[in-house]
């Protein structure tokens, strides 16, 4: 698949602080790339250097399979930080001034890109009255007149209601879909990335930790059984021969971790105990982005 984004060894220094280190971070047509990492990570000074608010200190940004970065950039669109319009116009309006901006020449763009992102219904409302997910999704309708080919959000849900982050989550979805928009989501609010994100990259302290899919985070992430016995591997024996599963791993001599039967774990009591195995301790754990994210940076959910 296309290569939207590739950074090799990209690197960000202010005096003695380095900001980003040493990142090579790939993102492909279609993917919602999820950006995670703690406030002060990186993301932000990152972002800034993939759009051209930042020079890198070193290291390369390959846009569109193209280092002709100036030429690349006018297929993004971004909005970092609070989205700026003039408060007492309305949506259309503030749309009009963009549309005029830009010098577009179809002017239908801004009535189809209102109702993409949902507000095609506001009529004149001042968009000083906007909700904070209403001014989200404006700013966003405003980046997109540009028909940019890859979007850039730095914290786009920061400070939303669960309704705001709701209805910026479906946009994103649908712009995706029905434009086939690659997108770049930065955020620390990582169970809702999870709902959204088709591939992901962890930053720690300026270095990208990990990336990986939305497929291999469901596999380190399964849900299993973790299952207490007086004999793990006698109970090894019977999930095979009796259950017919190899789906499992024997922990020590008394705990297996169970990945099959995850719903129905009293299929794996009753067929234990038919073959003599006595079963002490039966529970169900499941692994959430937030639980893997604090384990890859070595922190404490709780903290």
């Amino acid at each position: 698949m296309e290569n939207v984004l590739q950074t090799v060894d990209i690197t960000k220094k202010f005096a003695k602080k380095t900001a980003v280190s040493s990142v090579n971070m790939t993102i492909k047509k279609g993917d919602i790339y999820g950006f995670i990492g703690r406030n002060g990570a990186g993301k932000t000074t990152l972002i800034k250097m993939l759009v051209g608010l930042s020079r890198p200190t070193s290291g390369s940004i390959e846009l569109f399979g193209s280092k002709r970065l100036d030429k690349a950039r006018h297929k993004i669109g971004t909005v970092i930080e609070a989205p700026a319009f003039v408060p007492n116009l309305s949506a259309r309006q503030n749309m009009l001034i963009q549309w005029k901006l830009l010098g577009s020449k179809d002017k239908s763009i801004i009535d189809e890109t209102l109702k993409l992102v949902g507000l095609s219904d506001v009529g004149r409302k001042k968009v000083k009255k906007f909700s904070l997910g209403m001014k989200q999704r404006l700013g966003i309708a405003m980046t997109l007149m540009g028909d940019p080919e890859f979007l850039i959000l730095d914290e786009p849900t920061n400070g939303l209601d669960p309704e705001g982050i709701i209805e910026v989550r479906n946009m994103l979805k649908r712009i995706n879909q029905e434009r086939g928009l690659t997108i770049l989501i930065s955020s620390h609010i990582l169970g809702e990335l999870s709902k959204l994100a088709t591939r992901y990259g962890i930053i720690n302290d300026g270095v990208l930790i990990d990336e990986f899919t939305g497929d291999e985070l469901e596999t380190r992430c399964q849900s299993s059984l973790i299952v207490k016995v007086n004999d793990a591997n006698r109970a090894a024996e019977v999930l095979r021969s009796a259950l017919d599963t190899d789906k499992f791993s024997v922990v020590n001599e008394n705990t297996l971790e169970v990945y099959d039967f995850i719903d129905t774990p009293g299929v794996v009591t009753s067929a234990l105990a038919k073959n003599d195995v006595v079963v002490d301790l039966i529970s169900k754990k499941s692994v959430d982005l937030e639980e893997y994210f604090m384990k890859v940076i070595g922190g404490d959910k709780n903290a």
